[in-house]
């Protein structure tokens, strides 16, 4: 069954979602959210829980929040661990990203070359080490748990892919393991 996902026109908080829904090959459309008056709709539907987006309707659910909607898709895909270590770990790196990847959400809102002018000091340096560690750790085989694809590999994965646009490929070049990755 397809999945319809409701955002505005750009990443932001849909971006985990769509990344997610892609690699648990759930077929998805998307209704761009480009008036006020679209979001408003949503709302007096009652389709928006907590009054804000992304949505996800699928197989006669209102799926909200980013989180918990990418944690849905990552266990049909069977992308959460194998074992409670695996899930742990995993769930524990899949947070770090949301962290990581909530230094770069405000650009649209306070200024572009303020907001990338901090994310470059404080958090590229803060967490591209943890993960490149984390790699290394993991055997250096492209995969932050185990041996496949895990929603913290897609939380990474777009963090990275956010950095490379940006902010530039150099900001990658100090981490080998996120290269390689990446």
């Amino acid at each position: 069954m397809s999945a319809t996902l409701h955002y505005f026109d750009g990443r932001g908080k849909a971006e985990i979602v769509r990344l997610t829904m892609v690699a648990a090959n759930v077929p998805f459309s998307q209704e761009l959210i480009r008036e006020k008056k679209q979001f408003e709709d949503l709302k007096a539907q009652g389709k928006l829980l907590f009054g804000q987006l992304p949505l996800v309707e699928y197989e006669g659910q209102l799926l909200v929040q980013s989180g918990s909607t990418a944690r849905y898709f990552a266990r049909k895909g069977n992308m959460l661990g194998s074992n409670e270590e695996e899930k742990l770990k995993i769930d524990i790196l899949f947070e770090g990203t949301r962290d990581f990847n909530g230094a770069f959400m405000s650009y649209g809102f306070i200024g572009f070359k303020e907001v990338l002018d901090k994310a470059k000091t404080t958090a590229v340096p803060k967490y591209l080490p943890v993960y490149n560690s984390v790699l290394s750790k993991n055997g250096s085989n492209g995969y932050l748990v185990g041996s496949k694809l895990s929603l913290a590999d897609i939380g990474l994965l777009e963090v990275v892919l956010t950095i490379e646009e940006l902010l530039g490929e150099e900001e990658l070049k100090p981490y080998p393991e996120i290269q390689v990755f990446f």
